[in-house]
């Protein structure tokens, strides 16, 4: 899916102003000091998602350019995170979330908003114009906040052992945390 960053940001701005924010939801990069922290975090946030979901591990979590990983905190506590990448090619730059994730015990309180917010900052005040964002269409709940927020679907792709048979279009950028570090999902087994 792909959205205008500033268009992103003026709807998270926007739902900011109509909505209470409780002021216990802070945002900020992560520290790699924190990396088994975050480690935990991703996997709580996935463990029960519709997404084919590969538990990260502190070895693989090293890897990660944490410029652009941003978290979610509550009372001292990290509760949701968003990973965000700033890409090159031949002809453009343009920003791409690779994960997003809110605690189940967590979510539709404000955190996703908020996580949203900082990563359009984050891509405006780098100079991009288009972001683009991977959702998987069994994941509702996600699919709802990212195009709240004007994302438009432009491609599909091919997840082996999941979404095989689809027409899918595979040079379409965004990703997910799991493939930009050369992980698979785990497959259902019959």
């Amino acid at each position: 899916m792909k959205a205008n960053a500033e268009q992103a940001l003026a709807l998270a701005a926007e739902w900011w102003e109509h909505k209470e924010v409780p002021k216990y939801i802070h945002t900020r990069q992560l520290q790699r000091s924190e990396i088994e922290e975050f480690v935990d975090l991703y996997n709580r946030c996935f463990i029960a998602s519709p997404d084919p979901f590969s538990p990260l591990t502190v070895e693989e979590a090293q890897k990660l350019d944490f410029e652009g990983v941003f978290v979610a905190e509550m009372w001292d506590t990290l509760v949701g995170f968003i990973a965000c990448f700033i890409e090159r090619d031949d002809e453009s730059i343009y920003g791409e979330i690779t994960g997003i994730g809110v605690l189940p015990n967590r979510r539709r309180r404000g955190v996703a908003t908020a996580l949203i917010r900082i990563a359009s900052e984050y891509f405006i005040d780098a100079g991009i114009e288009e972001v683009y964002c991977e959702v998987f269409e069994e994941n509702t709940p996600s699919l709802m906040l990212i195009q709240a927020y004007g994302f438009v679907e432009v491609g599909r792709r091919n997840v082996p052992g999941i979404t095989a048979g689809r027409d899918i279009e595979a040079d379409t950028p965004g990703g997910k945390i799991m493939r930009r570090l050369g992980l698979r999902p785990l497959l259902e087994t019959a």
